[in-house]
């Protein structure tokens, strides 16, 4: 009798309480230390970027700012819409094509000035960094892009640029990051914009 209520005490199954398999647990762990990393990388990076005001003080570019990469972990998948346009109350920028050239491809992009900025000179900007793409397969390229700081885009008159990639993606579709920095109508302000889902050129839809 004792023996049998001595047994029923020691059964893990029948105290009520509810047990999780160790491997649950052990996953469970695992995603939190992935998640808390990513937050970690994320403050640490934005923490470390120069600011533009330093930078115009010790007389270096604006261009020697970096543009973020984003972790493994963010990379794009292929699926979803494609964002083509980026737009703020002063201008929108769209991606107006994309081309394979001898070498590569290009990105073409038109930008059209929705107002003539906060002194009325019109708006002109400063690429931030090296613009570039990343695809599904963890590839990226490295582009040069057209745009002069001297190149002044007035309210209503669309601009043209292009950015000009030496390696084609190896997926069928890429995400697109570029960053820009105004230096006259939006002066010191920057922009660190993302496309999604661009469909490489010369690859089936």
């Amino acid at each position: 009798m004792n023996d049998k209520n001595t047994t029923e005490k020691e059964d893990p199954s029948k105290d009520g309480k509810l047990h999780l398999p160790k491997s649950f647990l052990i996953l469970g762990g695992g995603s939190i230390l992935v998640m808390a990393g990513v937050v970690v990388y994320t403050v640490f990076f934005y923490l470390t970027l120069p600011n533009h005001r330093t930078l115009d003080k010790n007389g270096e570019a604006i261009r020697h700012v970096p543009l973020p990469v984003p972790p493994n972990t963010f990379l794009p998948s292929g699926s979803g819409k494609t964002v083509a346009l980026y737009e703020k109350p002063d201008f929108r920028l769209e991606v107006a094509g994309l081309s394979k050239a001898k070498t590569g491809f290009d990105a073409s992009f038109d930008l059209l000035a929705k107002s003539d900025g906060s002194d009325g000179s019109g708006l002109s900007f400063a690429v931030i960094g090296t613009p570039r793409w990343v695809d599904a397969n963890r590839n990226a390229g490295e582009g040069t892009a057209s745009l002069s700081t001297g190149t002044v885009f007035r309210k209503g008159s669309p601009g043209h640029f292009t950015i000009h990639f030496s390696r084609m993606p190896t997926g069928p579709s890429f995400d697109l990051y570029l960053g820009l920095a105004g230096t006259r109508g939006v002066k010191g302000d920057r922009y660190l914009i993302h496309f999604e889902n661009l469909k490489t050129p010369g690859r089936p839809s």
